[in-house]
């Protein structure tokens, strides 16, 4: 039988309340906030799951104290994964929000191959997800802690959307995408 797949991102992290674009920057770690959002992850999740669980994580510091939380409460140690690390935003990493948006706008989304300012592509994160996805056991139920973007690239390759039409999807910090029948 396939098993669910669990999309979490993490917890609210410094940078976010901040409004500072992260990226892959490595280092910004959860707020209070954040720490209760992967904890009330990790009850609904306890909620569900009796079994063996596999979890998985972005080696990122805000997923990763995400999910020592979700595998405290589960028994179970998380894996670190880089791929599932959020998309590398180039020069826009640690600049506010605004300027990012505004750096954003002027970037030529119909090509999805193109970095964004000097990073990775739309194409790249996808490529990246796919592949966690494709690695995956299906008779084992696995959690993969991750980021806004490399989640909804991972929802645009289930769904099977094209890397230009994809439409957006609202990934709140600790909220969690419960997929079934994904894996082959």
């Amino acid at each position: 039988m396939q098993q669910p797949v669990y999309l979490v991102r993490h917890g609210q992290s410094e940078w976010n309340v901040l409004r500072l674009t992260q990226g892959q920057t490595t280092h910004p770690p959860l707020t209070a906030l954040g720490r209760e959002q992967a904890a009330a992850a990790a009850e609904d999740l306890a909620d569900e799951l009796t079994g063996g669980v596999r979890l998985l994580t972005s080696d990122l510091v805000r997923a990763v104290e995400t999910a020592r939380i979700i595998g405290d409460r589960l028994g179970v140690a998380p894996v670190l994964d880089e791929r599932l690390r959020e998309q590398h935003l180039g020069s826009l990493e640690g600049r506010g929000y605004e300027e990012t948006w505004a750096e954003a706008e002027r970037h030529d989304w119909s090509d999805p191959e193109l970095p964004l300012a000097g990073g990775e592509s739309v194409a790249d994160v996808r490529r990246r997800m796919a592949a966690v996805l494709a690695d995956l056991d299906p008779a084992i139920p696995t959690i993969l802690v991750s980021h806004g973007d490399a989640i909804r690239s991972a929802l645009a390759h289930l769904r099977g959307h094209s890397l230009t039409d994809a439409p957006w999807v609202d990934v709140p910090n600790g909220s969690i995408t419960r997929l079934e029948g994904v894996l082959a």
